[in-house]
């Protein structure tokens, strides 16, 4: 094919790849001042200055900051939904896919921290001040599906006669959710007071086996705890 037909195709490619990268470091930035400063406090002249560009040069990629969280928070949502799928379609059984859900919730953490502080803002009050009402919508309708993946597979479990057949599906992916946050929250309170924080991969184990005791048919062989985290 002629050179002048194949040159802007690969010139369009290659500013749509600059364009992503640029967006990316953008996104990395207000993920770090986000964690540091809390959504609420955090400015995009601040971001601006974390990545060094214009704060011009970032209105060309996101409209306000609100709009930077949010493509944060559906970035992390998607990775959740992403590794909840590939757990319940794998060959495992039930609770190992339970299991490995629960083992990437950690890795999660330990991997990417502020993706967490960003969660947890969806708790404060200034919430449907800040974002708009169809956002809010959005981010039920991610988090629900999100959640109805994990119950899967407790449904999944219940139907092979491995957990209790009277549980509320939902029930335990809400405690599982909330453990998770509350051990994270636990952890980053003691280390802002100097405490010992360094116990968060044993609480997280221990965590798993205390719910799945609860989860269990009293028939039910136990699954080993060997290289759970």
């Amino acid at each position: 094919m002629p050179a002048t037909i194949t040159k802007p195709k690969t010139t369009a490619i290659r500013r749509e790849r600059e364009r992503e990268a640029r967006r990316q470091l953008i996104l990395g930035a207000a993920k770090t001042v986000f964690a540091e400063r809390g959504f609420l406090n955090a400015s995009v002249e601040e971001i601006a200055g974390r990545c060094e560009l214009a704060v011009g040069t970032l209105y060309r990629y996101f409209q306000s900051k609100e709009e930077m969280y949010v493509s944060l928070l559906f970035e992390a949502m998607e990775m959740f939904r992403q590794a909840i799928e590939a757990a319940r379609d794998s060959s495992a059984a039930p609770p190992e896919q339970l299991r490995a859900v629960w083992r990437f919730f950690y890795d999660f953490y330990r991997e990417q921290p502020e993706y967490y502080r960003a969660f947890m803002f969806l708790r404060n009050e200034g919430l449907r001040d800040a974002i708009s009402p169809d956002v809010i919508n959005e981010i039920n309708r991610r988090a629900g599906m999100n959640f109805r993946l994990v119950a899967e597979i407790v449904q999944a479990g219940m139907a092979a006669g491995l957990y209790r057949p009277d549980l509320d599906t939902r029930g335990v992916v809400d405690v599982l959710w909330s453990l998770l946050m509350g051990l994270v929250q636990l952890v980053e309170t003691r280390r802002n007071l100097g405490a010992p924080a360094d116990m968060l991969e044993t609480r997280h184990r221990e965590a798993f086996e205390w719910i799945e005791c609860g989860l269990r048919t009293k028939d039910s062989p136990g699954e080993t705890t060997a290289g759970t985290k």
